[in-house]
Order: C-alpha cells, then structure tokens, then sequence
C-alpha cells in the first residue's frame, strides 16, 4: 500500500555519495582534520557569497595553493595558536613559501597573525616586501576560528550540523531538479497530461529534495567517524582485487573520472573508487531509512499499515536503493566511456548521466525483483483491503437499491476515490464495514437523487386493474379445475374398464 513511486529514489543515494566524495571529509578525522574542515567551509561560504572557486589543493602540489577564488589564489592554515599558525608558512630556513598566495588564517587570530607576520616582514623573510604594513594584503580573515575549524571536523556538534546543512543545501536543489525531470519524464511517458505530470513532478522533486538534504547531514555525519574510515580499507582491498586485469583497471579509472570529472589512474583511483564505495554503501543505508520513515510512522503511530506492510516496503525500498547504487557504478564507467569518445559529451557528462541512467535501470530491476519475492511471502494491505470491498459495499447496494446503471455508476466513483490514502484509513479504521460504508453513503444519495420521481396511479385505476386480474385469475382457475376434473374422470373411466 503505497503512494505514488519516485523515481529519483533509486538515484538518490549515489548522488548524494558523488557529491560528499567531492569534498575533504574524508581527511576529517586524521591528525590535520581541522585545516582541511577549514578549507572546505572557508570555501564553501565563497560559494554562497557567489563567487568562483575551484579548490586545485586537492592535488597536493608542493607549495601550491588551496583553493582560487576569482583568480586569487589562497593558502588556508589553521593552528591551536596564531603563532602556530604563522610558522606553518614559512619552511625550515624560516622563509614564507606562498609567494603570490593570501594566507587564510583563523577568523579569531587575524589580529595576532597581522602582528606577527609584520614581524617577519621586517625580519625579511617574505621575499619581495619590505614594508611591514603590506601583512594586511598578505594575510586573510577566515570566515571561522579555529574552534569552529575543530568543531566542523568532529562528528555531533552544532558547527558540523550546520557546516553539513549549507552544504547539504546545494545538493539538494541538484536533487530538485533531477527529480522533477526524471519524474516529470516518466509520467508523459505514462500518458498523463503536462499539467498532472508537472504537479506530481513538483511534489515528488520536493520529497527528493528534502531526502537527499536529511540523507547528506546524516551520511556526512557518519564519515567522520573512524568507524567509517575502516570500511574504507575493506572496499580498498576488493577494489584492488577488481583492478588486477585491464578491463577491472578501466573500469576503476571510468567510475572514478565520472566521480571526479577529471582524470586519475592506478592508486588515486583506487583510492576515490573504495572511498565512493564505502559512502555508496552508508547513504544507501540512510536513503533507505529516510524513504521509508513515512512507513515507519504509519505503522508504529497512526496504525494504517501493518508492521508486515511496513517490513515488506523496506525490504523492497532497500532492495531498489541498492540496485540503484550498483547501477550507478555501472552506468556510471559505461557513461564516462562513452562520452570520452564523443568531443561533445565528455566524460563528465557521459559520467553523470549513464550513472543516472545505470542507477534507475538497477533501482527498477532491483525493486521489482524484490517486490516479486515479497508478494510472494506477504500480501500487500492494500491488496487485503480491496478483496474486503466487496462485502463491505453490499449492505449500500441493498439499502439504497441500486439498479445494474447505478451500481455501475458506483463503481466509477469508487475508481477514483480508493487510492493510496483512502486504503490506509480503512485499515487504520476500528470498524472497516462502518468506515465504507460512512465513506460511500454520500455517493448513493447522489445517484439515486438522479431518479425520476415516480407518481403512484389513481385508486380507481388500480380498483380496475385488479378487478381485470382477478376476473383472469377466476377464468384460471375455471379451466384449471374442468381440466382436472376431466382428468379425474378419465382416470375413472379407465379403470372401471381395466376392473371389467
């Protein structure tokens, strides 16, 4: 018993996970997770303010910088002390490695840093400035301080909530829009008029949207856990194991450049491609909770489905997110290959979009397969409620005496009203006969309201109808008593022979 299917559910989960292993949370959790949580929500509230950024540190170049926002190019160091701080960016012999770079320090130690990195300029050792007073166009004020840095790298705390939430929000509009295309798509397919199709669209994108914001708090809240870096060194084992022959190491290096929308080979690939796998694996796990959390409260607080419904739901809901991830893998390596060779499509866009296709392919298959399975085991109430309608719609039929037009007029009303919805309040209902009864008394009323009024004939004219009647009863009953009497007779006469 379910509403309407969404088809981006089967998506979903890999999206959010493509999304998340853009990012640096996986080195959250290591010794310098706080610069790393700094660079990305340093970098993050420059998306916000709109600006241009591309965060090339993710390549450990020697030196080079963190991110480039507008063309500026930003190193981002956070430290327990701005002295600390100060001294990371400068090498052994004590001279500043960033030329040409903004030093990005802890919103709360500017001033302390402005004052030391004066001191190294009149120490000459920044190469190429000698005023003490240029330190303002060298240093940065990060957004955040470094507690916040700190908080933001740990799991269950306001900072990372809400570090997670702004990021959370861009992935969701992501989520929106594909949604409200696929859905939008499949229900033109399916016959159904541009309005309906754009109204049922809108609502699904929005429960898509709000999925996937819940399911990216959730999942990134998880990665940084140390717990989570473990799985990582399991899927790393399998994936190398998958890379020993060409084909495998192909399709390694495909999933990871549709990943990444760049290319990466041998260890990198790996590396992303058991990271990707591992965080598949989680919101694949919280999708499939967040979905059937509606089940959940229809089951255990509101009563209109059973717990064998809900089990059953979830099982084919995780059984089409899981398929839906493998597709994604799959589509994903196909998609990338693809567009690698076609100049116009690219490999990111071939990526992104076989890995779409791949994962509603395999959330479908995967799903109904289930679903099979299930039915099998379980009957849907849905299915249980619908077999009862009949007996629980005769007593109307027969209070209301409905003629063979009116109960097939009853029948086109029942269509449109027993959805989703309605079966779950009858099974919810303490008196499910009461209920459909309650629920379709109106519509008798209606259509037996549509009869013609009916005018009873005068008395003379039933006093002469009945008159006619009897007289044709009485003759009835003349020729019916001479016909036996002459029976009788013969009988007799017959007899009376057979005796002589």
């Amino acid at each position: 018993m379910s509403d309407k299917k969404n088809a981006y559910d089967f998506a979903s989960g890999s999206t959010v996970a493509t999304e998340i292993e853009k990012t640096q949370i996986n080195k959250f959790h290591t010794k310098g997770g706080t610069g790393f949580a700094a660079e990305e929500a340093n970098a993050l509230n420059d998306r916000f303010l709109g600006r241009n950024v591309d965060q090339v540190g993710t390549g450990n170049k020697l030196n080079g910088a963190d991110r480039i926002v507008d063309g500026v190019l930003i190193q981002t160091k956070y430290f327990d002390s701005a002295k600390a701080t100060i001294n990371a960016a400068f090498d052994d012999k004590g001279i500043y490695r960033y030329s040409g770079q903004l030093l990005e320090v802890p919103g709360d130690q500017y001033d302390d840093c402005l004052k030391l990195m004066r001191e190294k300029i009149e120490a000459g050792k920044v190469p190429g400035i000698q005023n003490p007073d240029k330190a303002e166009m060298i240093v940065k004020k990060g957004d955040i301080t470094y507690k916040q840095a700190k908080n933001i790298a740990k799991a269950g705390n306001i900072d990372s909530l809400v570090f997670d939430m702004k990021g959370q929000c861009v992935t969701s509009s992501y989520a929106f829009a594909i949604s409200f295309s696929i859905n939008f798509a499949k229900m033109k397919w399916d016959g159904k008029s541009t309005e309906e199709a754009i109204s049922d669209s809108v609502s699904m994108a929005l429960q898509s949207g709000s999925a996937s914001f819940v399911t990216g708090i959730v999942t990134s809240q998880i990665l940084r856990t140390k717990t989570a870096a473990v799985g990582v060194v399991f899927m790393r084992d399998g994936v190398k194991a998958v890379a020993q022959t060409e084909i495998g190491k192909s399709v390694v290096a495909r999933v990871a450049q549709a990943s990444l929308g760049k290319t990466v080979y041998g260890a990198a690939a790996t590396n992303h491609v058991a990271k990707l796998l591992r965080t598949n694996v989680v919101t694949s796990v919280v999708t499939t909770v967040v979905i059937s959390g509606p089940d959940f409260y229809r089951a255990a607080f509101s009563g209109s489905i059973s717990w064998a419904q809900f089990a059953k739901n979830l099982t084919v809901n995780g059984a089409g997110v899981a398929g839906g991830a493998g597709g994604w893998i799959a589509g994903a390596a196909g998609g990338a290959a693809i567009g690698s060779a076609i100049p116009l499509v690219g490999t990111t866009v071939g990526g992104v979009v076989g890995g779409i296709l791949g994962a509603l392919a395999g959330g479908t298959a995967a799903s109904a397969a289930s679903k099979y399975i299930m039915d099998g085991l379980i009957e849907d109430d849905a299915k249980e409620m619908i077999r009862l309608l009949p007996d629980y719609l005769q007593p109307l039929a027969t209070d209301y005496m409905l003629s063979e037009p009116e109960t097939r007029e009853l029948a086109r009303i029942l269509k449109d009203k027993v959805d989703a919805p309605f079966l779950r309040d009858m099974y919810q209902s303490s008196s499910r006969r009461a209920f459909v009864y309650n629920s379709f008394e109106p519509a008798c009323e209606e259509i037996i309201s549509k009869r013609p009024k009916i005018s009873l004939p005068k008395p003379s004219r039933v006093q002469t109808l009945l008159a006619k009647i009897e007289k044709q009863i009485i003759m009835r009953w003349i020729s019916t008593s001479c016909a036996i009497g002459a029976l009788i007779i013969t009988i007799l006469v017959c007899a009376m022979m057979v005796l002589a």
